[in-house]
């Protein structure tokens, strides 16, 4: 386990970029808005971050949270983008902006009630793994046919990213077995998970069983004061094969690892010091799993830590075990 503080106060500049198709380190961000899955009658619609190498890159999906969109990640996923990842921003229609305010006209509730709902509706619970599954096969399509995409993705090699309901996303579709839900939702296709804010054993949307059949390597990251407090951790007892990481940010609230500075959305007062730690961290993850470039010892670790420090980022704590022996 490594743990490392800081005790100075560090201010870091953010770039704050707002046209959608002129990112710094960007090729192009290509708006899908419309993807019909039409076994489901469903649309899905993704954003594309595409990054300027020319060689086929890395897939990595993006997996929002309840009352999200597909923009509400942009930070982050323009960070990954800008280190060599083709990026994919689902958004997810029935746990959406727009549904989540459906939920509200409808029922007469308040915004934290109707958010509620969705997430005990099984609608979104189910289709939200089968968004993910028609993701990667609109990518096989887009990679073989479609001039704006051709041959840039490559697809022996993807992750997913996802924030609370994301998370849950996340982890089923890397084989998390959830409560209440019949047949296998897993993505096989998948070889990387880095989940949120993950969800915890409680019974609600997993027990201690359902991590049994998890074997890609799988990354949790949450916070002292994220929603579920210590819940937020279980994962990292129940999954005993593979590589598993787990990262724990001081302080850190349920919406510290979320921020759509950049993109066409606002939130009021984003977490920029965690998004910059995540800038810092997540790529190195991704590169060490999806292109097998370096290793995650526990110098390089420490170092990661160290450059994310700063701001209100005062302590990380990032434990790992691989088949579950702690490394």
């Amino acid at each position: 386990m490594i743990k490392r503080q800081a005790f100075m106060l560090v201010w870091l500049p953010v770039l704050l970029v707002t046209h959608l198709h002129c990112v710094q380190g960007q090729d192009s961000v290509i708006d899908l808005p419309k993807n019909l899955d039409q076994a489901r009658s469903r649309n899905v619609p993704m954003v594309f971050h595409l990054p300027k190498q020319s060689e086929a890159c890395p897939l990595v999906l993006v997996s929002h949270g309840g009352a999200g969109s597909r923009h509400g990640m942009y930070a982050l996923a323009s960070e990954v983008c800008r280190n060599g990842f083709v990026v994919a921003c689902l958004e997810h229609v029935t746990s959406n902006t727009d549904n989540i305010r459906q939920r509200m006209r409808q029922s007469g509730v308040g915004f934290r009630a109707a958010l509620l709902e969705s997430a005990d509706d099984m609608v979104p619970r189910k289709n939200r793994p089968l968004d993910v599954r028609f993701a990667i096969d609109l990518a096989e399509k887009l990679n073989a046919d479609d001039p704006r995409f051709k041959g840039r993705m490559d697809l022996s090699n993807i992750a997913i990213i996802g924030h609370s309901y994301g998370a849950y996303t996340a982890m089923v579709a890397c084989g998390a077995k959830p409560v209440e839900l019949r047949g296998d939702l897993s993505e096989p296709r998948i070889k990387l998970a880095v989940a949120l804010s993950p969800q915890s054993s409680n019974g609600k949307f997993f027990d201690k069983n359902s991590f049994k059949n998890v074997t890609q390597p799988f990354v949790g990251i949450s916070g002292t004061r994220d929603i579920s407090g210590q819940g937020h951790r279980d994962f990292f007892e129940l999954i005993d094969k593979g590589d598993t990481h787990l990262l724990w940010f001081h302080d850190a609230n349920h919406f510290s690892f979320s921020d759509p500075t950049g993109g066409p959305r606002r939130l009021p007062n984003p977490d920029t010091d965690v998004t910059n730690a995540l800038q810092v961290i997540v790529p190195r993850i991704l590169a060490k799993y999806l292109r097998d470039e370096g290793e995650l010892d526990r110098d390089m670790r420490e170092e990661l830590i160290r450059k994310s420090l700063g701001g209100t980022v005062r302590e990380i704590e990032w434990k790992v075990k691989s088949d579950g022996i702690p490394q």
